[in-house]
């Protein structure tokens, strides 16, 4: 291992000058850097897509997770002959995350090319939905109930 006392000594004097202007910059004793309105945009929908990937992801993952204390629940209320509290399931809830996330990010992005078949249905169930195949997702296809 080759240990650069140079490359060292660089990278430390870079950071400190970094430091040292972003502490005048809070502190109003140096002249904020500007971006341009643009880049500053594309910060701002980096972000929002960031935040709406991560929260998508996490609730794929809730959905996908076996669930038995839910399971365990249906069967005690079958069981003693009741019905089940109605709440959001997680594919609901997975299904107004993206759709939530398609109105935000508009038409220009992925987000917006996810079509719900049928307006009353989830966007996803369980694990019987089929997709398309193509690289980009442009529908998901629920199946039908049994007849």
């Amino acid at each position: 291992m080759d240990f650069n006392m140079k490359k060292l000594a660089s990278d430390a004097g870079i950071f400190f000058t970094r430091a040292v202007q972003f502490t005048e910059e809070k502190f109003g004793q140096a002249e904020k850097t500007e971006l341009d309105a643009h880049f500053e945009n594309l910060l701002a929908r980096a972000d929002s897509t960031k935040n709406w990937t991560e929260k998508i992801l996490r609730q794929t993952e809730v959905l996908l997770q076996p669930n038995p204390s839910a399971r365990v629940e249906e069967f005690l209320y079958e069981k003693l002959d009741r019905k089940v509290p109605s709440r959001v399931t997680n594919g609901e809830l997975l299904a107004q995350y993206m759709a939530d996330a398609a109105s935000e990010l508009g038409p220009t992005t992925p987000y917006d090319r996810v079509l719900l078949c049928h307006p009353g249905w989830s966007a996803v169930v369980q694990s019987q939905l089929t997709a398309s195949s193509s690289s980009r997702v442009h529908a998901i296809l629920l199946p039908q109930p049994p007849e």
